[in-house]
């Protein structure tokens, strides 16, 4: 059974509205802004592989702005200060044709949409975490009724689970119960990680992280005082483990952090003596990391699971296939003379642990090249991700993309992050 489709929704054709009149007026940033905020509303009325698959025929229409898939839904970002009225047009001519190329919303999917919004909120809510587990699951548990029934969707796990089983060897069953299970961890770990950010306000006591090396690394930054790179990947409540290793270093120190979304910006940083500095990826922020770590006494958190969105990327062997990782990591520990202390986050019955795993030691060595440096320390670090992926894979919040990572399937489709 279809339904009337109506992707725009009132909002956004309003929005639309304003938009051409806009640039009409020569304002083009202002436009396009408007534009991005009409496509956010029109993609939160379709689920994802819909729009993944409409983005195969109908590409993003500019390298200005991007498309993020993220965990309460797509969001777009805008990539520069200012738009020329060739870009606006470029949006406004891309979003005035999106509702003729969308095929008919069945039933179906309108429910299953609905249902996500409900998760949406839920997530956003002031609502106590253990209610929001709950609630987030019962939700997840009856969009999983209905994906029998989302041609695209169904389709779409069918070859997801025979990929993931090629590459982590596990039957059948148990990757359709695994990709159910990476569902849930994915809602509850961002819901954790809203905690941290500075506009929620939660009445919760703040979560205890379980952590053995805690004492080790406390004796590892006083015998180490100079500049560090702490690297992770996206797993469990890793802006929490982040402010818990940020709490042990010295008043003053600055501390730097590349953030994956611009509009998202969350501190790390408890102590509020600390000097904190984000940054969003970029090649123009790559001079002022490197003169920073080389002045001493600062950090660097970053996270190194990315692929070539976030950055230049070099191969790597990574699930026992070439695959490609961002560089940047490797090459900013490399130029600013500062060692890798690599850790993970994850959950083990209910409770937050960090584990660290020794140090990287980042000097050239004698007659290697600088970009043979930077692949042997990013393949060390890929070969920590897959162990701790192997671990809990369904913790690991790229798990549905682990595919798309390597160099064979870059081709193929790939999903907007």
């Amino acid at each position: 059974m279809k339904v009337a489709a109506n992707p725009q929704g009132l909002g956004a054709q309003i929005l639309l509205q304003d938009a051409r009149r806009a640039h009409v007026d020569g304002r083009y940033t202002q436009a396009v802004s408007m534009v991005c905020e009409a496509l956010e509303a029109m993609l939160a009325s379709r689920e994802s592989t819909v729009i993944r698959a409409l983005l195969r025929v109908y590409p993003w229409p500019s390298a200005s702005t991007r498309l993020l898939h993220t965990e309460i839904g797509h969001r777009i970002e805008l990539c520069q200060e200012n738009y020329s009225a060739t870009q606006s047009c470029q949006h406004l001519e891309y979003a005035e044709k999106l509702p003729s190329v969308w095929p008919q919303r069945t039933v179906a999917e309108a429910v299953y949409v609905f249902l996500q919004e409900a998760s949406t909120r839920c997530l956003q809510s002031g609502l106590r975490l253990s209610y929001k587990r709950w609630l987030l699951s019962c939700l997840r548990r009856m969009r999983s009724v209905l994906l029998p029934r989302l041609a695209q969707a169904a389709a779409h796990r069918e070859a997801l689970v025979l990929g993931l089983g090629a590459l982590l060897h596990e039957p059948r069953s148990a990757l359709f119960q695994l990709l159910n299970q990476h569902d849930d961890f994915l809602a509850s770990h961002y819901a954790k990680r809203l905690q941290h950010h500075p506009q929620i306000v939660t009445h919760e006591p703040r979560r205890k992280f379980i952590w053995q090396e805690q004492d080790a690394y406390r004796a590892l930054i006083s015998r180490c005082p100079g500049s560090r790179v702490l690297v992770t990947i996206h797993m469990g409540d890793f802006v929490g483990a982040f402010r818990c290793l940020a709490e042990q270093v010295e008043t003053g120190r600055q501390v730097l952090s590349l953030q994956r979304e611009r509009h998202n910006a969350v501190t790390h940083a408890l102590n509020a003596d600390l000097r904190l500095q984000i940054l969003p990826h970029g090649e123009g922020v790559s001079a002022a990391v490197v003169a920073g770590l080389r002045k001493g006494n600062q950090s660097l958190g970053v996270l190194f699971d990315l692929r070539e969105d976030f950055g230049a990327t070099t191969e790597v062997l990574f699930f026992g296939q070439r695959a490609r990782l961002v560089k940047g990591p490797a090459m900013l520990a490399i130029l600013g003379r500062a060692p890798i202390i690599p850790f993970v986050t994850w959950e083990c019955d209910g409770v937050d642990q960090i584990d660290m795993e020794d140090m990287i030691d980042t000097r050239v060595r004698d007659g290697e090249s600088l970009p043979h440096a930077v692949t042997r320390i990013t393949q060390m670090l890929a070969r920590l991700a897959e162990k701790w992926i192997r671990r809990t894979p369904a913790q690991w919040k790229y798990l549905p993309a682990l595919l798309s990572y390597c160099s064979v399937a870059a081709s193929a489709e790939r999903a907007p992050r």
